[in-house]
């Protein structure tokens, strides 16, 4: 087992506290109506990746490095790959819940002001300091791929992890020792880089790459960019295209619109928990189907519901008919409308048809499990890779339920 050390958790955490404090700091001398300068934006985009990185570290070493969370980890029977995604999941809710108190306090101040001439300095200032989140995922998913990629490799090897006196220990899965010629294979000659298997992957450790793959056979940061070209094109819209939006192209109209797009994040918390009670094995307990019920609600009204109603609403302050008002929207709001509204649509279709399933299960897969069970159909049965078993959330990609 790794030493438990804290000291790197308090410092971690310290540079996530102290990094928001900051950015809080350089908003304090603004006037409601202010805009946000470049060098103050970069000043915010910056800060904000140590935020986010630095809270992620945090709750690494959380989970890793202390008993609390060794208890944890033991409990559920969480891999690496499980705590890194549990990692994500929880900084992502954390991301959401400041978009929606930005856009609430946001759509406090300007909607009954002016509809669209208003503007709040906190609009613009978030969109800065939420783009680095959004670029900053992108890698954080690499690192969840890059530890599951680790596992299926070691279990392609034969390897297996084994504790002696307290020191982790890499060997075939009849126990014996790892061969000189597999060393080899893997272009190691002192064990560093095949222990390295079970860890968090790294650059340092050679299990990370930007360009070129991995010592460890991983693909590089480049080939899961290319392999995954939907996930990037959302993280790179709402991180770039959205922050030029808010704060260059918009002209400082339209501040109240914009506050009800921050509050469609509401639903992300339910999302990601839904996902943390998954790498749990928490499928089938009641807390699972609560939260799934809370999250198609919050979904639907925040992400569904939501875009018509303000569109709806832009009608009555123009005093147009709802049609009319938004034809008559340039065209590249109207554009940016569909591209933000149909994945919405598509994800909700998802959710629904997954909650009838649950409900609703077939007839064979009632005859075939337990009644409490039907929820879980083909995604509850275990996977085994030589012969370990693996939790049904651990054999699916992590990534792909990031798309949610």
């Amino acid at each position: 087992m790794e030493k438990i050390n804290t000291r790197g958790c308090v410092f971690s955490l310290l540079y996530s506290v102290g990094s928001f404090a900051l950015a809080t700091a350089s908003l304090s001398s603004l006037n409601p109506s202010d805009r946000i300068s470049v060098q103050k934006g970069a000043l915010l985009i910056s800060l904000g990746f140590v935020y986010f990185v630095a809270l992620t570290e945090f709750l690494n070493k959380l989970l890793l490095r202390t008993s609390l969370g060794h208890s944890f980890v033991k409990r559920y029977r969480l891999r690496v790959t499980d705590v890194l995604e549990i990692t994500n999941k929880v900084v992502s809710a954390v991301q959401a819940a400041f978009s929606c108190l930005a856009g609430l306090f946001v759509c406090r101040w300007s909607c009954p002001r002016n509809f669209l001439h208003a503007s709040h300095f906190l609009s613009e200032s978030y969109a800065w300091f939420a783009a680095s989140y959004f670029f900053y995922d992108l890698w954080s998913m690499y690192k969840i791929y890059a530890a599951e990629a680790a596992i299926k490799i070691k279990a392609k090897l034969g390897l297996q992890t084994t504790v002696r006196d307290g020191v982790r220990d890499l060997r075939n899965v009849n126990g014996g020792a790892v061969n000189g010629e597999m060393r080899e294979k893997l272009g190691d000659d002192d064990g560093g880089q095949l222990l390295a298997l079970d860890d968090i992957p790294s650059v340092g450790r050679g299990t990370l790459s930007f360009v070129t793959p991995c010592k460890l056979g991983i693909p590089s940061f480049a080939r899961y960019i290319m392999s995954h070209p939907l996930m990037v094109f959302h993280h790179l819209f709402i991180g770039s295209y959205g922050l030029m939006v808010i704060s260059f192209l918009r002209g400082g109209l339209g501040d109240c619109v914009f506050s009800f797009m921050y509050m469609m994040e509401l639903s992300t918390p339910f999302v990601s928990f839904r996902g943390i009670l998954s790498v749990m094995g928490l499928k089938k307990s009641k807390v699972y189907v609560i939260n799934g019920l809370v999250m198609l609600f919050t979904f639907f009204w925040c992400r569904v519901f939501l875009m018509p109603y303000v569109c709806y609403y832009y009608s009555q302050v123009v005093n147009l008919p709802f049609f009319e008002a938004v034809w008559n929207l340039p065209w590249g709001c109207k554009v940016s409308i569909l591209a933000l509204f149909l994945p919405q649509l598509y994800w909700f279709r998802l959710m629904v048809r997954g909650a009838l399933k649950v409900f609703f299960p077939p007839n064979g897969a009632r005859k075939g499990n337990a009644p409490g069970g039907a929820a879980s159909c083909v995604n509850d049965a275990a996977a085994t890779t030589n012969g370990a078993t693996i939790k049904p959330s651990q054999s699916k990609d992590s990534e792909i339920r990031s798309l949610l």
